[in-house]
């Protein structure tokens, strides 16, 4: 099966990612769901304390299999949700005009930026990376394995 449309490259991330003409919080978005392993709808639901900055985690409270779980975030993720949040200790983390940011404004800003590029390119390309990197790992170790 050709999924060859579901990837999308590391130029056009870190372009669309640093056009400043999109508003910060639909980059942040971008930038969580290229970065760490949620999901578009687990980000949107984000409340600006389910963002636990200093430890480099956000809390998804509304996760695709209903569990309450923590993951990762980089550093560079957690300097943009800083940056973002500024003085707010509540209400919904990606907002706009006062609301909270909508799927439709995310997913048409990035196939705008990325030439038609869908938002599930950026966990599918992510996690392809990890998959292919655990193999390659998991080859290194048997040649080496072979060669003691």
């Amino acid at each position: 099966m050709d999924t060859t449309h579901l990837l999308v490259t590391d130029l056009e991330v870190d372009t669309a990612l640093a056009d400043s003409a999109v508003p910060l919080g639909i980059r942040v978005v971008w930038q969580l769901l290229w970065e760490s392993d949620v999901r578009l709808d687990e980000v949107l639901a984000f409340d600006v304390p389910d963002a636990e900055l200093d430890d480099r985690l956000v809390v998804i409270r509304h996760s695709k299999e209903g569990d309450l779980f923590e993951t990762g975030i980089t550093v560079s993720a957690a300097g943009a949700l800083r940056e973002l949040i500024g003085t707010r200790s509540e209400g919904p983390l990606f907002t706009v005009d006062g609301r909270r940011l909508s799927r439709t404004e995310v997913v048409v800003a990035f196939r705008a930026a990325t030439g038609g590029r869908t938002t599930h390119a950026l966990r599918f390309t992510r996690l392809l990376k990890e998959r292919n990197a655990a193999r390659r790992g998991t080859a290194s170790r048997q040649r080496g394995e072979k060669t003691a």
